[in-house]
């Protein structure tokens, strides 16, 4: 297996690339929320959506204990157009999987999205690339908290 930022060969338990420190995402781990050790589970494309006429485009990271949303900046976008797609962002923000209190459909003109709603009462809407796949492992993660 080789790391999908860096191209370095991964060891076959590892869970971040010890060349350039990129999560190691694998369809074949299972996250423990049991262990102290964070665990990359999903990350890709993420488009945040702040109002019906503004979508923040950047990347998520969801791992066995936050989910983890970087944003593209204006500048970054201009010059390398949708090709900015392909790098991860600068972190904006994170929310704990223990402060999720639920996922819900959402909607951005005809696209469908996810709605995380946290405990203190903030919802923060999404876009996702593979959305279905990001929907099932949010609520795989959320129920293991519960």
């Amino acid at each position: 297996m080789f790391c999908s930022n860096c191209g370095a060969e991964l060891n076959e338990n590892s869970n971040f690339c010890s060349n350039c420190g990129q999560p190691v995402v694998s369809n074949n781990k299972v996250a423990s929320t049991s262990s102290d050790e964070e665990i990359a589970i999903k990350e890709g494309l993420c488009n945040r959506v702040k109002s019906k006429l503004f979508v923040q485009n950047g990347h998520g990271l969801l791992t066995n204990k936050r989910f983890i949303y970087s944003k593209h900046s204006f500048a970054k976008i201009a010059v390398m157009g949708v090709l900015v797609n392909l790098t991860k962002g600068s972190y904006d923000f994170d929310i704990p999987i223990s402060d999720i209190k639920e996922i819900k459909d959402g909607r951005q003109g005809i696209s469908k999205t996810i709605i995380i709603c946290t405990k203190s009462g903030e919802e923060y809407n999404f876009y996702f690339k593979d959305r279905e796949k990001w929907l099932f492992e949010f609520k795989n993660i959320i129920n293991k908290y519960k």
